[in-house]
């Protein structure tokens, strides 16, 4: 992954103003991946905006990371149930 894709930790911390074990509770419950790179951690430029919107609703709406574990699966659910309900449809619509 190119450098210029990465975006430092600590410059995330500190241009939101949070704290770093957030962004290491993330990881733990696998929402994001931090990669390692010459002993600095970076989250990826194309995880930006689902860490801004887990940032948003930790400390807006104060949902803890459980929390955001269980939101997170939930979407994803209803997003495959979404696809599995289009795949139907046009099924149907060949026997029409």
């Amino acid at each position: 992954m190119e450098a210029n894709n990465l975006i430092p930790i600590g410059q995330l911390c500190m241009h939101h103003n949070i704290d770093g074990s957030f962004i290491s509770a993330l990881q733990e419950f696998g929402l994001i991946e931090i990669v390692e790179v010459e002993d600095n951690k970076y989250v990826a430029a194309a995880q930006l905006r689902e860490v801004e919107r887990l940032m948003r609703l930790h400390y807006e709406l104060g949902i803890n990371v459980e929390g955001l574990d269980v939101i997170i699966n939930l979407q994803q659910r209803i997003s495959d149930l979404r696809a599995e309900l289009i795949t139907a449809t046009n099924r149907l619509r060949l026997f029409e």
